[in-house]
């Protein structure tokens, strides 16, 4: 087979042009964790909102999938299709390999059933592509050859060589991938007069559709998510019809090769004498890093078979409900019930019909290069936001990048502004603050007005804290939660009624639940989410926390006493997320006493608020971590998380009202939530909220674009 061409070409501009990814700058909150994870150094943090730089972009999806505020997407094919689908062309739409794990929408012939319809005039199975390559990889790789070969079935690790590591383009295997193989053998057969619609979790297939080198063996792509809304927006209903057979040739191997190894297993039992020269490698970090080692000699293997995700099962688009080894179980499992029910000499019998069909191909050096800045340029950039090393370079990575240095870098090069590090952000808000000190004081202003300015100056900083880590923290735990949720549902089905191990399994399913809630409360602090409010009364729902909490062995040896207001009036206000608060404060008093104490607590009616103290005689708090107490991830306990008092603190102030906390060494403290007793102006609420939101933004420089991972 022929190398791969390594002259410098034209970038060819992508079908659609080449914004594939957008943003929607109502919903970006600068939060900086999409160009954490994005590999290509293609987001940049602009004035509004990220954007995105298209030239640089591989369509890996990442920070589509990551944001935690869902303010980017892609544009896609979907309307195109419909219109096929709409004049009656002749379409064949070809299913990637990883469709049993990517739609939960009955069995595969029910989706057979239900493509057709929706309009599409045949269906196959893609993964026959994958079956001829996988010949074409094994005649390759047991031929000789003189240098390190790159898989190029993955489309993202392709354009990352074709745009970043050029060098490595002729060590790139001169094989097309499966779905342009499909297209090519579609062409073959039904003629240039059908349309052929590829169905893919991969953003990156839209791109390589137009490759120069490849372009006509797809007329379009589209995503799994994009079929769910055309069988919805139908009406059809999968898991409620016939079965139908795939038309089109039957693949065998060729179905696994959307799992990690698939590739090298579908390849055939003769692969298997190339064990010590081969690589299996995947996610961006480790097959990044690899290829890097590759460029600079550290590492000479035989063959690399590199996915970016984990296996196309993780594709972007694939179905997150479920976790990877679920999904690739799915795929498996697939593959072996219609490998069972195959005749081999049938497929060999296809294979060798379609010998013939050209599966070569090269690749272009798209590089993209960015300007390397000098040394004084780096210094000059890190003395203007005062991150000079060795003494004031933090590292935080709340700007996006691993260190200062590189975010010197990447504004040098144009691709970031210096002003946004929340750091610097932070000195300079409380420059701003004393300057307003100074003017305030000259004007006569009261102390008081000062200290108010000040106290919600510091609970800007602790909301701008709590919003920087929340989407981050919440995007880690949900995909492990999921998988527990899952399984434990599983298990429950599976055992009977009177089975004693029930009690313990549904244990499990309320505690990931009200974990689930939990990160659900950091979500919606951080997107500014409403709350789910309603009329209630703060006495009866004190009353319903202690229901809780009195059977607890913490609270046997504590002395309760109550003094609720009478008469109480009703606020508005999200009835699960207050008791959250109280429940929180009373257990970390109840802990502070150590079970054994008075443990006071009362309503007041307060002109237009309603107070609650809890009062304990615990050892009180010490004076130098009074500042600290609602700081995320701040903690005095041995096992705690710090998370409690910060998003109670973030609960109450989106309730306009606040937490204030009285404390005396030996004799206990006292924390103070006022509220704010109902009105009938919404509206006014709401622009008060808007005006604190926008203050915040005035006094901490936007500091909370600074989310870390």
């Amino acid at each position: 087979m022929e190398r791969a061409k390594v002259e410098k070409e034209s970038v060819y501009s992508p079908h659609g042009d080449s914004r594939e990814i957008t943003v929607n700058s109502n919903k970006c909150r600068k939060c900086s964790y999409c160009i954490q994870i994005c590999p290509a150094k293609a987001i940049k943090l602009g004035k509004d909102s990220i954007e995105i730089l298209p030239e640089r972009c591989i369509l890996c999806g990442s920070c589509i999938t990551s944001c935690p505020q869902q303010a980017l997407d892609y544009q896609s094919a979907l309307g195109r299709v419909r219109g096929l689908l709409a004049t009656n062309e002749k379409t064949i739409a070809c299913l990637d390999p990883a469709f049993p794990a990517a739609l939960d929408v009955g069995t595969p012939r029910q989706l057979v059933t239900a493509l057709k319809n929706a309009g599409f005039t045949e269906v196959w199975e893609g993964a026959f592509g994958a079956e001829l390559i996988s010949q074409a990889y094994r005649k390759l790789l047991t031929d000789s050859i003189d240098r390190p070969l790159i898989s190029s079935f993955c489309p993202v690790i392709v354009t990352y060589i074709q745009k970043y590591l050029p060098q490595l383009i002729p060590n790139i295997a001169p094989i097309v991938s499966p779905m342009i193989a499909i297209g090519r053998i579609a062409r073959e057969i039904k003629g240039p007069d059908w349309k052929v619609i590829y169905i893919t979790p991969c953003l990156a297939h839209m791109r390589e559709m137009v490759a120069p080198e490849v372009a006509g063996a797809i007329d379009d792509v589209i995503t799994f998510r994009d079929v769910r809304q055309l069988l919805d927006a139908g009406g059809i209903r999968s898991a409620e019809l016939a079965e139908t057979d795939f038309d089109g040739p039957k693949p065998f191997l060729g179905r696994v090769i959307s799992v990690i190894g698939g590739l090298y297993r579908s390849t055939g039992a003769l692969f298997d004498i190339l064990i010590d020269e081969i690589s299996v490698t995947y996610g961006h970090k480790r097959v990044i890093g690899a290829l890097n080692q590759l460029a600079s000699g550290h590492i000479q293997p035989k063959f690399l078979d590199f996915v970016y995700c984990f296996g196309c099962v993780d594709g972007p688009f694939a179905d997150r409900e479920l976790s990877v080894l679920g999904r690739r179980q799915l795929v498996v499992r697939y593959a072996k019930d219609e490998m069972n029910r195959q005749d081999v000499s049938s497929v060999i019998a296809e294979l060798d019909r379609f010998e013939h069909v050209d599966l070569r191909r090269d690749f272009s050096n798209m590089e993209e290069k960015l300007p390397v800045p000098t040394e004084e340029e780096i210094r000059t950039i890190l003395k203007r936001i005062d991150k000079l090393p060795p003494n004031h370079n933090m590292d935080c990575r709340a700007c996006g990048y691993p260190t200062c240095r590189d975010k010197a870098i990447a504004v040098a090069q144009g691709i970031a502004e210096a002003e946004y590090c929340l750091p610097y952000l932070l000195e300079q808000s409380k420059k701003i603050y004393q300057q307003l000190k100074k003017s305030h004081s000259q004007l006569q202003v009261s102390h008081q007005e000062l200290e108010q300015a000040q106290a919600h100056l510091v609970r800007t900083e602790k909301l701008a804290s709590l919003g920087q880590l929340s989407a981050g923290v919440a995007h880690e735990i949900n995909n492990p939660l999921g998988t527990i949720m899952i399984y434990a549902h599983l298990l429950m089905k599976g055992l009977d009624k009177e089975d004693p191990r029930r009690e313990d399994v549904e244990l499990i399913i309320s505690e990931a639940n009200r974990a689930k809630d939990i990160v659900q409360g950091l979500l919606s602090f951080a997107r500014e989410t409403k709350l789910s409010q309603g009329q209630m009364n703060v006495n009866d729902l004190l009353e319903d926390v202690l229901g809780l909490i009195v059977n607890q062995s913490l609270f046997h040896n504590i002395k309760m006493e109550k003094s609720f207001a009478q008469d109480m009036p009703t606020i508005i206000a999200d009835e699960t997320k207050l008791k959250q608060v109280f429940l929180n404060i009373i257990l970390n008093a109840a802990q502070a006493m150590e079970g054994n104490g008075k443990l006071t607590i009362s309503t007041i009616i307060d002109k237009k608020q309603i107070k609650v103290k809890i009062q304990d005689t615990g050892p009180g708090i010490p004076p130098e971590i009074m500042g600290k107490l609602f700081s995320p991830f701040f903690t005095t306990k041995e096992k705690g998380t710090g998370l409690g008092l910060a998003i109670s603190y973030g609960i109450v102030e989106r309730h306009g009202g606040k937490i204030d906390v009285n404390s005396e060494l030996g004799k206990g403290s006292t924390f103070t939530i006022s509220l704010p007793i109902s009105t009938d102006d919404e509206g006014a609420k709401e622009e008060t909220n808007l005006n604190r939101l926008s203050f915040q933004n005035k006094i901490t420089g936007r500091r909370n674009y600074g989310q870390k991972n």
